[in-house]
């Protein structure tokens, strides 16, 4: 794995994370309702729901890799289409703030960390995401330990970093994430990374 698909790859985890879904919605409602700490713990459940769908995904896509060959250039056009539908459904969504519905009111670190792993393992979009994306950057039979064991650590700082910095700025700022109009500027600009994570998906060589 080259420096360059890797930086390509962490760009495009970047941009997901930092795009609002269920996980954000979770962890910035639990920190405007609760605090930060909750929410890192939800944090913590998200990430490891993660981890499993690309060591899924990684596995399963592996042992594949040899005869399916250049399919998975399909699959490079596949994901690039599928960030570019999500950009678009960030560009036309209207926010709704129901925040204090969104989690429970529980503190417990095990029980907040259990609800950010549950709602990951029923998140269909983020496991499609890895099986989409993931042989259009790698060459997934080429892929060692090493290579698996940067991934993943990866996917732990930027998904986690990305989390924890909603959590905070929720938990700091509880007005704007109670806005609509400022809720759909984050979306808009979302939604335009997302364009950009597509291209960069389609065009790589």
């Amino acid at each position: 794995m080259s420096p360059g698909v890797f930086l390509t790859l962490t760009a495009t985890v970047a941009v997901a994370a930092l795009t609002p879904g269920p996980a954000v919605t979770a962890i910035v409602a639990r920190a405007v309702t609760d605090g930060t700490r909750p929410a890192m713990a939800i944090n913590a459940g998200v990430v490891t729901g993660d981890l499993v769908f690309f060591a899924l995904a990684a596995a399963g896509m592996a042992a594949a890799a040899q005869s399916l060959g250049d399919l998975f250039a399909v699959l490079r056009i596949v994901g690039a289409s599928y960030l570019t539908w999500q950009g678009i459904r960030l560009w036309r969504a209207e926010p709704r703030i129901e925040v204090a519905a969104a989690v429970s009111h529980e503190g417990h670190f095990w029980r907040n960390y259990g609800a950010g792993l549950l709602l990951m393992v029923g998140h269909v979009q983020a496991m499609l995401f890895y099986a989409a994306l993931m042989p259009g950057f790698v060459n997934l039979a080429e892929l060692r330990l090493p290579d698996l064991l940067l991934l993943a650590a990866m996917l732990v700082v930027v998904i986690g970093g990305v989390n924890t910095g909603y959590a905070f700025a929720a938990g700091r700022a509880r007005r704007f994430f109670a806005d609509e109009r400022a809720l759909r500027t984050v979306n808009r600009i979302a939604g335009t990374l997302m364009f950009v994570a597509a291209a960069l998906v389609a065009t790589r060589v």
